[in-house]
């Protein structure tokens, strides 16, 4: 039985019978690339999902700074009457 597939040429032999040295084929790895880019976009969220994430965590850090200035008014004021109430008259 023949070593070369059917659907593969032999390679053409020359006038003293000495088959030519085959051609080295070399690795292309540009599909890993199409790959990760197909895993990442099946994995992470479109943009929009991240923009509106995004969004929401700003405007709770927004929310709770205002709420910690408010806080920080109230205490403040608290802080002034219970002096006032301690000072002699």
């Amino acid at each position: 039985m023949s070593r070369w597939a059917f659907w593969r040429k032999r390679p053409p032999v020359t006038a003293n019978g000495a088959v030519p040295p085959s051609r080295r084929v070399t690795a292309d790895f540009s599909w890993l690339g199409d790959a990760l880019q197909l895993v990442l976009a099946w994995l992470l969220p479109s943009g929009a999902v991240v923009v509106g994430a995004l969004g929401q965590f700003m405007l709770a850090l927004v929310l709770l700074m205002v709420a910690f200035g408010v806080w920080l008014r109230l205490w403040r004021s608290r802080k002034r009457r219970r002096a006032m109430g301690r000072a002699p008259r």
